[in-house]
């Protein structure tokens, strides 16, 4: 029996972890462990970086494989002994090594198969013993499933991992468009600015060659003269170097020439209008660029026909309060009964459009966008899926009333915003306009008219609507 354990331990011994079959080219890691080569060197192709020991889990980061080769020469005198189960020679039943009985039975609890003999022994009487065909077949559905939940997983993995993929197709696509975007309206700029510097040099130039070409034909007039005076005198000087006779010989047409006066001309400004080119010349550009921005500051009216009860509003219609009671309004099919709402007059169904509203210290607002169809009469939430685009400040709360709600991590507390439409890219943004911080966007498809909208609940402070400051 003892003799029939130590071969049954070589057995054992001549097995790979992996495949649970006999050592093919057998080979030792860095842990002890021995493997088949390509068990081992397959476990780790899909691995990527440090790998594990599929037995023990010590991680390498060398995958290093050494020949064993003590394993193979067990192996071989295995094979020699006729201790393969079989495999040794096809089509021979495998044998219990103690008793000599073919191994029909499986025990649950040693996972091995066994022979009638010892399932009656005192060893497996208490395990559970079924016949090796039946577990063998009970275990392959197991692997089935396993299997199967193993595809399923792996089909998740590809699913997720082309879903990964193309978010970055995405991301990539987007910001390659909104780089582009940028460039192009800073190229505008850019071209703009450096035109207005070419043209104001270019003025600059001529106004100076237009003053010098004034001071250099005062410069030719004063020579010209020079020239005559000097020739005068010289004339003069060499009278007075003859004899009396000739010196009085038409002394008098020279006299005269000493009484011609000098022609002084007109004195030149060389003053170039250090208004018009050392002014405020960003300023003065500035204005000029105005032209180039788009979209120009909408132009808002409030519509009073939409305005709930409790909402009053200014004679120029640029205002809008909060009061404790109703007032008595027409009950118009345009009229907000159940939200403290009111609409623009303006709507818009094209093109990008931009407002400010001035929010000061009231501390229940909404502000953004509502489309024309949105419910007057009837309670609803008013969310992007029922047609309002808004940010609101709740208290000391500010968020966007979305799928899920969560509060917006403001740095300051705006008193001034300035909403931002894009109906063609389906974009609502949201800035503090005093320094034109980003807020919030919301992206959606729009399909219908939209309106500026202003939602108040604090009679602390109105909401106004004010000109953009450019």
């Amino acid at each position: 029996m003892a003799a029939s354990k130590v071969l049954g331990g070589m057995r054992d011994e001549a097995i790979c972890p992996i495949c649970l079959d006999f050592f093919t080219d057998p080979v030792t890691i860095d842990c002890g462990h021995n493997f088949c080569r390509g068990c081992i060197l397959g476990y780790w192709t899909p691995l990527r970086g440090k790998v594990s020991c599929p037995q023990c889990r010590s991680q390498f980061t060398q995958r290093n494989v050494r020949p064993n080769h003590f394993v193979s020469n067990i192996v071989a005198g295995v094979r020699q002994l006729g201790l393969d189960g079989g495999q040794a020679a096809a089509g021979t039943e495998p044998l219990c090594l103690e008793h000599g009985e073919g191994l029909k039975l499986f025990c649950q609890e040693d996972q091995r198969a066994i022979c009638v003999v010892c399932s009656l022994s005192r060893v497996h009487k208490p395990h559970t013993v079924s016949p090796i065909q039946e577990a063998a077949d009970l275990y392959k559905g197991m692997l089935k499933e396993a299997m199967d939940s193993l595809q399923k997983q792996m089909e998740a993995m590809c699913t997720s991992q082309k879903e990964e993929e193309a978010d970055i197709k995405t991301l990539k696509q987007q910001a390659t468009g909104l780089r582009n975007n940028i460039a192009s309206k800073f190229d505008q700029l850019h071209q703009f600015l450096h035109q207005e510097e070419k043209d104001l040099k270019t003025k600059l130039q001529q106004k100076e060659e237009a003053i010098l070409q004034k001071i250099t034909e005062n410069l030719n007039k004063i020579s010209e003269q020079q020239v005559a005076f000097q020739q005068t005198l010289t004339e003069m000087q060499r009278r007075l170097t003859l004899q009396d006779t000739n010196l009085l010989q038409g002394i008098k047409c020279i006299l005269d020439r000493s009484t011609v006066q000098f022609n002084k001309p007109t004195r030149i400004s060389t003053d170039l209008g250090p208004g018009e080119f050392n002014g405020p010349l960003q300023f003065m550009a500035w204005k000029r660029m105005l032209k180039l921005i788009h979209p120009v500051p909408a132009a808002l009216s409030l519509d009073p026909n939409t305005a709930h009860p409790r909402l009053v509003l200014s004679d120029a219609q640029t205002r809008v309060r909060f009061v404790d009671i109703k007032q008595s309004v027409p009950d118009k099919a345009a009229r907000f009964t159940n939200w403290h709402i009111v609409l623009a007059c303006q709507g818009f169904k094209t093109g990008r459009h931009l407002w400010a509203v001035e929010v000061g210290k009231n501390s229940t607002w909404a502000v953004g966008v509502a489309k024309g169809s949105v419910p007057r009469k009837k309670d609803f939430s008013p969310d992007p899926q029922s047609g309002v685009w808004a940010l609101w400040r709740l208290k000391e709360e500010y968020t966007t009333p979305t799928t899920t709600r969560t509060a917006l991590p403001l740095r300051t507390k705006p008193r001034k915003l300035a909403v931002y439409l894009d109906y063609e890219a389906g974009q609502v943004s949201l800035y503090d306009a005093d320094d034109m911080s980003h807020l919030y966007t919301f992206t959606d498809r729009f399909t219908e008219k939209l309106y500026p909208l202003f939602l108040t609940g604090c009679a602390l402070d109105s909401l106004n609507i004010v000109p953009l400051q450019i």
